[in-house]
């Protein structure tokens, strides 16, 4: 199991954002009394949401825009 820098080391993120994540608890993770862990498979789980919100984004950000006013009407 992995402490706190330990995980980020190794997810390559930094300590400071992991640690909000455990916070809003947003990320898979072990509280052993005060202290929190990370086993392989809350790695596993981080790295996959992540690649799922980058695939949601990127999919969100190809959509046509949509028109403000309605349709607009042929001339």
């Amino acid at each position: 199991m992995l402490t706190i820098p330990e995980a980020a080391r190794v997810l390559a993120v930094p300590e400071s954002w992991l640690r909000e994540r455990v916070r809003l608890r947003r990320v898979p993770h072990r509280r052993l009394g005060k202290h929190v862990r990370f086993t392989a498979a809350d790695l596993e789980r981080i790295v996959a949401g992540a690649a799922q919100q980058v695939v949601s984004a990127r999919r969100s950000s190809h959509r046509w825009p949509q028109p403000r006013n309605g349709p607009r009407a042929m001339p």
